[in-house]
């Protein structure tokens, strides 16, 4: 009995749309997908896309036809690419790109690759999510390029002398691990003078020499050194309230980098501010 061949109706339905960042999962969910290394060169592509698309490519540098991976192992040390005080971890469309990179993270680790896309890899998500404030990504990150990828000797002088720099500042400044800075800097024989400077800063609560430290550093530097600022900040409203009885409103914001009413508030002072001067302590009337 011959039957006759009905013609496929189109579907109504529209076909699912799947965010290219969501195609893959973590590898430590059991994930697999993502162990091939083109499949991990592609993907980094995708993320690579997505983040400039939101934060902008670094200044003076254009795409190339095959991808941005070309350019992303170098990235300027003194021209951040996006701005701080626009972009975060949580600003809008960043979450799935942190998401992406970890993935990547856990797929490089798993696949045992160490090659010189390994590296740049890593070497990106530092410095981005450095600049992000997203210590979740940047630590781990650092820990496997300075043990695993930099044992291989796969970075440069340069590049040793600079990403150990970011994990002793991170150790200082974020974590307020002084030893484990002064541990690491000996162990690998670190020496940078805007470093030493920030170290020398933390232990003896120099914050004008930390703001030195700060204005000599490079981007990722500086955003490091942000984890310390509010306890540079309670250094100096420690140090003017021991050394005045009155002083200018202006000093005190630029000596905080605080307005005076957001350093009032926020360090509970009971202070008063009349006209332009700031009266930390009231005289007696005799």
């Amino acid at each position: 009995m011959a039957y006759r061949q009905q013609k496929e109706r189109p579907s109504r339905l529209k076909p699912p749309c799947i965010d290219p960042l969501d195609r893959f999962g973590l590898v430590s969910k059991g994930d697999e997908s993502l162990l091939n290394h083109k499949t991990q060169e592609d993907y980094f592509n995708t993320i690579t896309t997505r983040y400039y698309a939101l934060a902008g490519p670094p200044e003076g540098q254009a795409r190339d036809k095959d991808g941005l991976t070309t350019r992303l192992a170098s990235l300027s040390l003194n021209q951040g690419t996006l701005s701080a005080a626009q972009i975060n971890a949580s600003s809008p469309g960043m979450p799935p790109i942190i998401m992406a990179m970890r993935k990547l993270r856990e797929a490089i680790v798993a696949s045992s690759r160490v090659d010189d896309f390994a590296k740049t890899i890593y070497v990106f998500i530092v410095r981005t999510t450095i600049l992000l404030g997203h210590p979740e990504s940047y630590h781990p990150a650092l820990l496997h390029l300075i043990r695993r990828i930099h044992s291989t000797g796969l970075l440069s002088k340069e590049e040793e002398t600079e990403f150990i720099g970011y994990y002793i500042l991170d150790l200082a400044c974020r974590q307020h691990d002084l030893a484990n800075a002064f541990g690491v800097r000996n162990t690998y024989d670190h020496r940078s003078g805007r470093v030493d400077m920030a170290l020398m800063a933390l232990v003896h609560g120099n914050w004008v020499l930390f703001e030195k430290a700060k204005v000599a550093g490079n981007t990722y530097e500086k955003r490091l050194m942000e984890w310390a600022g509010g306890r540079m900040t309670d250094r100096v409203v420690q140090c003017l309230g021991k050394t005045y009885l009155s002083v200018s409103k202006a000093y005190v914001e630029q000596c905080t980098g605080m307005k005076w009413e957001s350093l009032k508030d926020s360090r509970k002072l009971l202070w008063t501010c009349e006209g332009q001067t700031v009266v930390i302590k009231q005289t007696k009337k005799i």
